[in-house]
């Protein structure tokens, strides 16, 4: 679809765009917006969800909107132009296809402002304002609405420029009408009505290039958007735009949904981000049985990985990319998915209607029903993997292991180990950075060379191109996890380096009580390089890592670098949020010519390991690896008995 974007981006740089967009604009018709019940307030509403509305309320009156872990001031009709952490503001009077957002002379990330501009704050307000209307709520409300609308006449100015966060801002005003329509001034309302019908053509001029160009959550997001709009508007999916939208939203979704319920974008945040689409689309009215299993699908796929046994760990591009509102910590994603698994019938805690805004808010009608719900267990009695990610546990152990690539969003990752002991992050993905910034440090944060794996001949699974991109293709397998008396054995295979010499890439984790173990084996022998990346506050000395007042042997096989916030190579950083990062250790080891390396992190003293050219032991375990045509063989011997895990891999 390369064709189909460069000629969008020329047809926009000459001006004929915006020439037919002006000119299309003006067939739009403002209709009287209609509240949506889904979004009205609930009337079972516990008294934390209240409490947080109203404590997030007076934050974002006295510090400001919620942005990535810091709070912006736009209650001003130049805050919402800002670029948050530079005195620049994106121009203000400019037609949005004017404004450069890409080259190397753009002002600053775009993403910031666009955060600012989703309003799912606004919603917050409109929720206090239908909780306490004698409060400051609504007032407060109107004039950021006021504001907003005043410096963004259609077309004009940044909050224009995207489909998605117009789509996005959408979802959140019909929201706020539904919450606020009675009391809200109708002033306001007459130019939000105006504001809407403008939004809904742009979006129906703009579809041709999403639907050609951005197949993933983009043409999803779209999508939703005008389908909203028309609800929004009092239509009942009827019209020709309703009716395209809602086409494209299915053939999408089944090209989006993978069978286990994980997505095409490899990403947890982007897997959040359409869940939460999906949900907004069952409040909507749709109640398909193609909906409801992509609700049941992904909750499922977080469920398995462990998202109601603490958090997960990051992996793939995070953003804090939402769709709901919440004034929850932003990171959460269990919220979502027990809103998610309330809707559809799948499972229901009560203590979620306190704990979770996004079950108290979304899914108010399913919870205060009684109807009878199904436990959590199904999902639980499935095998660990779901999607690219294997999770299994032992003891106080819990481990992610990397065993695929999406499509989308993804990291150079394969192999990648995520390790936590009880509460305590051990190993950790390195998180995102930025995606706008500088390029080097965009890419430094998804390499491979950032993550927790073997890479042979000092190779990369896959080679950036450009800030979303990626070239090459390597495949990757894996197994059912192996479950034994004394040890739990995850294995991944991959054959990212073959062109380098080294063949197929095996990795084997083994759990017991005590420790975890990783080996990893080279088809032919190759230089190793081996990346650690330790949790942030983690320090480690002579053998010993110290991780919240604990301290653990962890033996690493050679010789090894320590790396803490090096800009020369950028290395040695953790990203928990979008565009900001600490320091955090990276352990870096070299191993010349081997085809079996391994390492280990143990709560009960060191490991006995013992390594004979590519054969191991490892407690009372045996492991060894045959790397057949079509398949890698793991064998596991314990008392004598063989155990194979096979991964079809060809050669």
């Amino acid at each position: 679809m390369a064709p189909v974007r460069a000629v969008y981006e020329v047809v926009k740089r000459t001006g004929a765009h915006g020439l037919l967009l002006r000119a299309f604009i003006k067939t739009s018709r403002a209709r009287p917006l209609v509240p949506i019940p889904a979004f009205e307030l609930p009337s079972l509403l516990a008294e934390p969800v209240r409490e947080r509305c109203l404590a997030d309320s007076r934050a974002i009156v006295a510090e400001g909107h919620r942005v990535f872990g810091d709070r912006i001031e736009v209650s001003t009709t130049q805050g919402w132009s800002a670029i948050p952490g530079t005195s620049y503001h994106w121009p203000e009077t400019d037609f949005w296809w004017d404004i450069d957002i890409r080259t190397e002379e753009r002002l600053g990330d775009v993403k910031w402002t666009w955060e600012l501009g989703r309003h799912r704050d606004l919603v917050v307000l409109a929720r206090a304002a239908a909780i306490d209307p004698d409060g400051q709520w609504l007032n407060e409300l109107e004039v950021r609405l006021r504001s907003f609308l005043t410096a963004f006449p259609p077309e004009v100015g940044i909050h224009w420029y995207s489909n998605l966060e117009i789509a996005l801002r959408m979802i959140a005003w019909a929201q706020i009408f539904s919450l606020t329509h009675e009391k809200l001034d109708p002033e306001i309302i007459k130019r939000m009505t105006v504001h809407v019908a403008k939004a809904e053509r742009h979006l129906v001029f703009d579809f041709p290039y999403t639907f050609s160009s951005m197949r993933n959550n983009h043409l999803l997001g779209d999508a939703l958007g005008l389908l909203l709009i028309d609800r929004f508007r009092g239509g009942g999916g009827r019209t020709l735009t309703a009716r395209i939208a809602e086409r494209c939203f299915r053939q999408q979704l089944s090209r989006h949904m993978n069978p286990d319920g994980s997505m095409i974008e490899d990403s947890l945040s982007y897997h959040r981000f359409v869940m939460e689409m999906l949900l907004v689309k069952f409040s909507l009215g749709d109640h398909s049985e193609g909906t409801v299993d992509a609700l049941r699908g992904s909750a499922r796929h977080l469920v398995v990985l462990g998202v109601f046994n603490g958090d997960l760990p990051q992996w793939g591009d995070w953003d804090e990319g939402r769709v709901l509102a919440s004034s929850n910590d932003p990171l959460d994603v269990a919220g979502s998915t027990a809103a998610v698994l309330t809707v559809a019938r799948a499972a229901f805690d009560e203590s979620w209607a306190s704990d979770f805004d996004e079950v108290a808010w979304y899914s108010s009608q399913a919870w205060g029903s009684s109807q009878q719900f199904e436990s959590l267990r199904p999902f639980l009695a499935e095998p660990s993997g779901s999607g690219t990610i294997l999770h299994v546990s032992r003891g106080p152990w819990s481990a992610w292991l990397k065993i695929g690539l999406g499509s989308s969003h993804q990291h150079s990752d394969l192999g990648h180990l995520s390790l936590r002991h009880d509460e305590s992050w051990i190993t950790v993905d390195p998180g995102t950075g930025t995606y706008n910034g500088r390029l080097d440090i965009r890419n430094a944060f998804r390499s491979s060379a950032a993550h927790n794996g073997p890479r042979a001949s000092g190779g990369e699974h896959l080679t950036p191109h450009r800030a979303f991109r990626w070239l090459g293709d390597p495949n990757a397998a894996s197994a059912p996890v192996l479950e034994l008396a004394t040890a739990t054995v995850a294995i991944s295979v991959h054959d990212a380096f073959c062109g380098l010499g080294a063949g197929r890439t095996a990795r084997a984790v083994i759990l017991t009580e005590g420790a975890v173990t990783c080996f990893d084996w080279q088809e032919f022998p190759a230089t190793v390089d081996r990346t650690i990346a330790l949790a942030p506050g983690a320090r480690y000395a002579d053998n010993i890592l110290t991780v919240d007042r604990k301290e653990l042997v962890m033996r690493l096989g050679g010789p090894t670098k320590l790396s803490v916030g090096s800009n020369d190579p950028f290395l040695g950083w953790f990203s928990s949020t979008y565009g900001s990062w600490e320091p955090a250790i990276s352990l870096e080891t070299r191993l010349p010519e081997k085809t079996l390396t391994s390492w280990s992190v143990s709560t009960e003293g060191s490991v006995d390991v013992e390594i004979h050219g590519s054969r191991a032991t490892v407690a009372d375990l045996g492991l060894a690896v045959k790397f057949r045509e079509d398949r890698v063989d793991v064998v596991i011997v314990q008392d004598s008995i063989e155990h194979v895990m096979s991964a079809e891999l060809p050669k």
